[in-house]
């Protein structure tokens, strides 16, 4: 079952971007990876209510310096409880970090057996030089990997992202 679902997916997807293909390997995994990348980065900021989360990394900071001082004085009940606080809001700030991976991973699973059916064995980029672990030539999952980073990086400076 899984198989058709797969397959249905990368027929589906070879159709819909059939016209980029003939860019070549490099450009269009290029655009592809541009574009994933940037409806995770899209999708994770809309899906994260980041006022809560600021206000949860500065409470998180006050703690911090709170039981720094309580350590200090050898306070320990004060170190306990604000050790109880900080894993607390720790575990709340985990829950929104949570929401934005669902999504990623959500949206990798969807793209993830296309970008294989149709990059795999090609030789993205060539290199001028060898680099361990990789070699003279760049296959689709680092290339995917390099623009993706890349990309991601660009689009949190451009919009202000944290």
């Amino acid at each position: 079952m899984f198989e058709q679902i797969t397959g249905m997916t990368v027929a589906a997807m070879d159709a819909a971007l059939a016209p980029l293909m003939q860019f070549g390997p490099m450009v269009s995994l290029f655009a592809v990876s541009a574009v994933i990348t940037v409806g995770i980065t899209l999708l994770g900021r809309l899906l994260t209510n980041n006022k809560a989360v600021k206000e949860l990394r500065t409470k998180m900071q006050e703690l911090r310096e709170q039981m720094t001082a309580a350590q200090k004085t050898g306070d320990k009940g004060a170190v306990n409880r604000l050790l109880e606080q900080t894993m607390l809001m720790n575990n709340e700030f985990m829950k929104h970090s949570y929401k934005s991976l669902f999504v990623s991973l959500l949206v990798i699973s969807i793209f993830l057996p296309w970008l294989r059916h149709s990059y795999e064995g090609l030789a993205i980029a060539s290199l001028p030089f060898a680099l361990p672990f990789v070699g003279t030539g760049l296959n689709w999952v680092v290339w995917y990997i390099l623009v993706s980073f890349t990309i991601g990086w660009v689009v949190r400076k451009m919009f202000g992202f944290d």
